[in-house]
């Protein structure tokens, strides 16, 4: 466990909405948690696709931090709508 995370830790672990594809349009839910308790972890296995599939460079060595957390309740506020776009480009 880890005791104190650091404010980038808190930062990127942390979860202040869920996007989710609606109607042809995108849907935002805030939500509300407490503090993710966050524990090192030990990384076995990486399918980097995800980031190679973004456009950006594969990683080119191990990664700098891996945490795990075992979650916390969550509780979702009202959905919005978010603007749709204008155009679409093909």
């Amino acid at each position: 466990p880890i005791d104190e995370p650091t404010p980038l830790e808190r930062f990127l672990t942390a979860r202040w909405g869920l996007h989710v594809a609606w109607h042809g349009r995108t849907a935002h839910l805030p939500n509300e948690h407490a503090p993710w308790p966050l524990r090192r972890a030990e990384l076995l296995a990486l399918d980097d696709g995800l980031v190679t599939a973004a456009g950006l460079p594969a990683l080119s060595g191990p990664p700098v931090s891996v945490l795990y957390s075992p979650g916390v309740a969550v509780r979702f506020g009202t959905p919005a709508l978010l603007a749709q776009p204008s155009s679409r480009v093909r």
